[in-house]
Order: structure tokens, then C-alpha cells, then sequence
């Protein structure tokens, strides 16, 4: 509980987007979120779901990613929707955690209102959209994709993990891209995973497990593995690009694997040198790649 909580703590800093605050009543909740309406707004243009991480606010995912700027250039819309307030008063989408197993919120269904609502509203001609997230909203996406594969064309887990739970009742017969960006040395969101349940947030599985499971599921059969930046070169992690296809299919798997990559969104410019614990659970914010630019790329494939 603790290491998530410090997740919130670095997701306050000040950042030039605007983005409207909104509420509405589901399931007899009142929920909030964010919508960012770029002025180059037309009936054809996506929306895109950015969801935070475990204690983390709608505000904070959207000043760490920056998903903003790219919104304005390309034209789309961007949602980032707020988790609810557990027992102990920390913020969370429900993806099935162990210590949230009595918890009855449906994000599932909030995320799909929240479509509904601000496509009619604004006259969006779009039936599916995407969605991305760090850490609890990288668990969320990869919950998407296999319960609202109806209403998603890809998703974009950042540091993300497939629960046990999920995976069990997962449906994969109307594939969903997926592109997973994860570091070899993150300590939250362990990359060999802790299908034990050793820490006590549930069992999930390793990424490499996960990755196969939905190409398996996919049925590509082929893959190839890049490296596409390399620590002799300047660059601060080894970072290499393993890509799941088939000629039978448009439909694709892949995976950043940062070597010894902690718990960040890749791109992040705060520094965390000033405080040796920060360095040690989340690493630097590094240059090396910018996750909000890569997964806008994916996603612009199934435009």
C-alpha cells in the first residue's frame, strides 16, 4: 500500500493544458472526469481514455503524460476519467485487487457512459475509441480489452498488468490491439509478475506471459524483436521492441521492454535525483522514448 501510495505524490506539477471538469450521477455515484476538446475538434475525430494510477487523480495523469499537446496537433479528444475513493480512502479503478474483492464499482460500465455521453454531445460519428493508463489505469486498459472489445479498437497499458481474475474471464474473439510499454526493474508493477499474490494486491501475471496470452489468442504467428535504442549510444535504458503479427491479420501485439526501467510513463522530464527513494521505486523521467508519442503511433494505425 505504501509504494502505490507515493504514486500520487509525483503527479502534481504544474502544466499549461486546460481541460474541463465535469460530474456526472452513475449507478447512483457521483463521478468526475476530465475532457480536453482540441479546437480542431470534427464529427470523425477519435477519443482517446488516459486513466491514472492506483491513489492518482484524473489532473495528474493528464499534466504526467502531457497526452494533451498531442490531442491539439492531431484532433482528438482525450478523457481522463477519476477512479473512486476506497475504504481506506485511496483512489482506484476496480480491476480486481485482493483488498478491494467487496467493492461493487463498475468502471467498466462509467467508461463506457462516459463514451456515450461526450460522443453525442459533441456529434462524434466514431462506435470505438482507445484507451491508455499507468500502473492501476494500465491494469484498467487491459481490462477493457477484454470486457469492451465492442467499444475499444486498441489499448495502450503503461507499467500495466494482467490480473488473474481478468484473464480468466477475458474475451478475445474480437481481438484488441494492445501495446504494453514496461520496465524490466519496476518494483510496483513487478515485469515477472507476482502470480503467487506474494504483496497482497492479487494475483497477475509476469509480461511476457501476458503478451503471449493475447497473441496466442490472437493467433499471430509471427514475431519480431528490434532493439531501438541502446545505452553506448547515449541513451539512458536498453530499450527493445518485440512485435506480435500475422500476414492473416491487421491485428498486432507489442511490447517496450525498458531494461531495468522502473515505474514511469517514458518521456516524463521530472528528475527524481533529489530524493534517493523516489530514484529507487521510479527511476528518471527519460528521454529516451516519449510513451504518450509511441502510443499515439499505434493507435493511429487503426484509425
Amino acid at each position: 500500500m505504501v509504494i502505490k501510495f507515493l504514486v500520487s505524490l509525483f503527479l502534481f506539477f504544474s502544466c499549461c493544458t486546460i481541460a474541463e471538469e465535469r460530474t456526472i450521477i452513475h449507478q447512483g455515484i457521483e463521478r468526475e472526469f476530465l475532457v480536453h476538446i482540441p479546437n480542431s475538434l470534427t464529427e470523425d475525430s477519435p477519443i482517446v481514455f488516459v486513466m491514472h494510477g492506483f491513489t492518482g487523480t484524473a489532473k495528474g495523469i493528464m499534466e504526467y503524460s502531457d497526452m494533451n499537446a498531442i490531442a491539439d496537433r492531431e484532433g482528438f479528444m482525450v478523457i481522463y476519467p477519476q477512479g473512486t475513493k476506497d475504504t481506506a480512502g485511496n483512489t482506484f479503478f476496480n480491476v480486481g485487487y485482493e483488498f478491494h474483492q467487496d467493492s461493487k464499482i463498475d468502471d467498466v460500465s462509467f467508461i463506457r457512459n462516459l463514451f456515450t455521453l461526450l460522443s453525442e454531445e459533441y456529434g462524434l460519428k466514431r462506435k470505438k475509441g482507445f484507451a491508455t493508463g499507468m500502473s492501476n489505469g494500465g491494469d484498467m486498459s487491459y481490462l477493457l480489452a477484454c470486457n469492451a472489445s465492442d467499444l475499444f479498437i486498441a489499448v495502450a497499458p503503461v507499467a500495466g498488468s494482467l490480473m488473474k481474475k481478468i484473464k480468466d474471464r477475458c474475451v478475445t474473439k474480437s481481438p484488441v490491439p494492445i501495446f504494453e510499454i514496461h520496465g524490466t526493474g519496476d518494483q510496483i508493477t513487478l515485469f515477472d509478475g507476482d502470480i503467487k499474490n506474494e504483496r497482497g494486491w492479487g494475483a497477475y501475471y509476469d509480461l511476457t506471459s501476458t503478451i503471449n496470452f493475447f497473441a496466442d489468442a490472437y493467433n499471430l504467428d509471427s514475431k519480431t524483436v528490434k532493439m531501438i535504442t541502446k545505452k553506448k549510444e547515449g541513451a539512458e535504458y536498453d530499450i527493445y521492441f518485440e512485435r506480435y503479427w500475422s500476414h492473416n491479420s491487421n491485428d498486432e501485439v507489442w511490447m517496450y521492454k525498458i531494461i531495468d526501467g522502473r515505474h514511469v510513463w517514458p518521456g516524463f522530464k521530472i528528475n527524481w535525483w533529489q530524493n534517493p527513494i523516489y530514484w529507487y521505486y521510479f527511476g528518471s523521467g527519460n528521454d529516451d522514448i516519449d510513451a504518450s508519442e509511441e502510443i499515439w503511433s499505434f493507435f493511429k494505425k487503426y484509425l
